[in-house]
């Protein structure tokens, strides 16, 4: 069995989503199986990522989701997480996506640290994010340091800079019914609704060092969600939850 489960969500990211695969491929550290959980990608998409298909490590899903009805009934990247962590034979989790770069030693640094202190169920690292515009060009640049132990991890962490132990998952499921929550009341925060749940039981462990880079593009969701003129996707999904909820939510429980 392979020592790390990495899961990537894909939908529509033709001009970065090859970077990103290879980015994981070409880690310093190759016991792991990757997961490329694509939400029925257009032609120009899966074009690129059809020649990492015949790498050992990578498994391939594809939904045949479409429509923006089916797209907005969850919250689709945690449903394709969902859908992975059921086939998943890791002893360790960590993610991606479509528009993310893991640094060459990310899995392996995570790794040792999680290996060197059984003390420890959940690490992070810093990140560092681009904002893009329509040219591609970077308008804004934010980073996220990794200092201190984080027991309030919603929207202070992003999701693709953490590594887990797979027995976290079952604590999750275990109270609330499944790993990732598919509302879409989350769509615009997943990743901090997961960590809200691990935050019950776990705190966050940094790592002091820059181990991804996010890149929030025209077609990231974050952008869609808060851009002036709304799409037919943006309209049709319900009122989102806001970070501040839940990290009240977890302050009121002695957390954070």
């Amino acid at each position: 069995m392979p020592k790390v489960s990495v899961i990537m969500t894909s939908y529509n990211k033709s001009d970065y989503v090859a970077r990103s695969i290879k980015s994981i491929l070409s880690q310093t550290f190759t016991d792991f199986e990757l997961f490329i959980m694509d939400d029925n990608s257009n032609e120009a998409t899966l074009a690129e990522i059809r020649p990492f298909l015949t790498d050992p490590r990578v498994r391939f899903y594809q939904s045949d989701v479409s429509g923006v009805k089916e797209r907005t009934e969850k919250t689709r990247y945690a449903a394709l997480i969902n859908q992975a962590i059921e086939m998943a034979e890791g002893e360790y989790v960590t993610y991606a996506t479509d528009d993310n770069t893991y640094v060459p030693d990310r899995l392996e640094k995570m790794v040792k640290e999680l290996d060197d202190d059984p003390e420890k169920a959940v690490v992070y690292s810093s990140s560092k994010t681009y904002h893009l515009n329509e040219q591609k060009e970077t308008v804004k640049e934010t980073a996220r340091p990794a200092e201190r132990i984080v027991w309030n991890a919603p929207c202070a962490i992003d999701h693709c800079s953490v590594m887990h132990r797979f027995s976290v998952l079952e604590q999750v499921k275990s109270a609330f019914g499944s790993y990732w929550d598919e509302s879409p009341a989350f769509y615009r925060i997943g990743d901090a609704r997961f960590f809200w749940r691990v935050n019950h039981f776990y705190p966050f462990y940094p790592i002091a060092e820059e181990l991804d880079i996010n890149y929030i593009t025209d077609q990231s969701i974050h952008y869609q969600l808060f851009a002036a003129e709304k799409n037919e996707f943006v309209n049709s999904l319900p009122q989102q939850t806001t970070c501040r909820e839940l990290r009240e939510s977890l302050k009121k429980l002695g957390k954070g």
